[in-house]
């Protein structure tokens, strides 16, 4: 039990090191995750500029903010075609897509397997 926690702990002081308001837009994307958002709206929510916005996030996380939108959409992508009965283009709507094609192509460039061949797998292994 303690070594499942330990990522845990160490996730949390790491997030207790980063400016305050990195943590605020990271917590303004994981709440809005299944809308579509403006990063002008992020930052001006966060008191930054759009660059600099940019150029803090970066530097705190080592990731752009959108690259950080698209891990988090991809988590929750995953969690919805494993545990939900929801058709794919329900999951593509939830997550802000505009079409099931363009969530398919997104999920396989960025998990390595379309999203109904995900789904079976992980459904196999359940």
């Amino acid at each position: 039990a303690a070594d499942a926690s330990a990522p845990q702990m160490a996730r949390a002081r790491i997030n207790t090191m980063l400016d305050f308001r990195v943590r605020k837009a990271i917590q303004l994307m994981k709440a809005n995750v299944c809308e579509r958002i403006s990063f002008d709206d992020v930052a001006r929510s966060v008191g930054l500029s759009r660059p600099h916005f940019f150029a803090l996030f970066k530097e705190q996380t080592n990731l752009t903010p959108n690259v950080y939108w698209n891990t988090l959409r991809m988590e929750e992508a995953v969690r919805q075609l494993q545990w939900s009965q929801e058709p794919l283009i329900s999951v593509a709507c939830n997550l802000g897509f505009t079409t099931q094609g363009n969530f398919s192509r997104f999920f396989r460039d960025h998990v390595g397997v379309p999203p109904t061949l995900y789904r079976e797998a992980a459904r196999a292994t359940v």
